[in-house]
C-alpha cells in the first residue's frame, strides 16, 4: 500500500470555500465560525448564508456546491476514495437555493450521492442540478446527467436537461417532470451565481 500525499487531508476535512460574496458562517461543534475564502469545511458543518450572500464550496474530488442567500446546508458525509472506487455524499438542504455539480465522485462505480430537503430526497447520478425556492414552491432543475426526486408519496426521474419538478410538501408527490423554460431556469441559476 502506497501513500499519496495529494489525498492526505485531516480526517473530517472534506472541502474548501473557494468563493465567497458577503458574509456566511458555519456552525461546527456548537460554535459559530465566520467563513472566508480558503476556509476548510468538515463533515457535519452547517453552512448558513445571509442576505445577498453566495458561497462556492469545492470538495476534495472537484465537486462544486454553490449556495445562495438565506440558505442552510449541512454536510453530513463526504467520502471520496478513488483507490477503492468509493463515493458517498450526503447533504441536507434545510433552507434556500443551491447548485450541485459532481466532480470525480460521480465517476466511481455506483456512487451514493443524496441531498435531503424538507420536501424530499434528491438522488444524484453524476450530474449538475439546482434546487430551492422557485415561483412559490420548492423546485428541482436538472442541468446535466440524471436525478431522482423522491418523497413519501412519489418519485420522479429527471433525465432531460432543462426539466424540473415542483415539491409542495411531503403529503403530495413531486409534480410531473416539465420543461422549465429559459426564464425560470435563469432565475433559478441567478439565485446562486456570483
Amino acid at each position: 500500500m502506497s501513500f499519496d500525499p495529494h489525498l492526505a487531508v485531516a480526517a473530517d476535512e472534506v472541502a474548501t470555500v473557494t468563493k465567497l460574496r458577503n458574509s456566511a458562517h458555519v456552525f461546527r461543534k456548537g460554535q459559530q465560525i465566520a467563513l472566508n475564502e480558503g476556509f476548510k469545511i468538515e463533515e457535519f458543518d452547517e453552512v448558513l448564508t445571509g442576505k445577498d450572500t453566495r458561497v462556492e464550496i469545492t470538495f476534495i474530488d472537484g465537486t462544486k456546491l454553490n449556495i445562495g442567500e438565506h440558505s442552510n446546508i449541512v454536510i453530513d458525509k463526504f467520502l471520496f476514495d478513488p483507490v477503492n472506487h468509493l463515493g458517498i455524499a450526503i447533504l441536507r438542504s434545510l433552507e434556500g437555493a443551491f447548485r450541485f455539480v459532481t466532480g470525480n465522485i460521480g465517476k466511481v462505480n455506483q456512487p451514493q450521492i443524496v441531498v435531503q430537503s424538507r420536501f424530499g430526497v434528491i438522488g444524484v447520478r453524476g450530474t449538475d442540478f439546482w434546487a430551492g425556492p422557485s415561483r412559490g414552491v420548492y423546485g428541482v432543475l436538472l442541468l446535466d446527467g440524471s436525478i431522482s426526486v423522491t418523497n413519501p408519496v412519489g418519485q420522479r426521474i429527471l433525465t432531460a436537461p432543462g426539466t424540473g419538478v415542483n415539491l409542495t410538501g411531503n403529503d403530495a408527490p413531486p409534480s410531473e417532470v416539465t420543461a422549465w423554460g429559459a426564464e425560470r431556469a435563469a432565475d433559478a441559476l441567478a439565485a446562486v451565481a456570483f
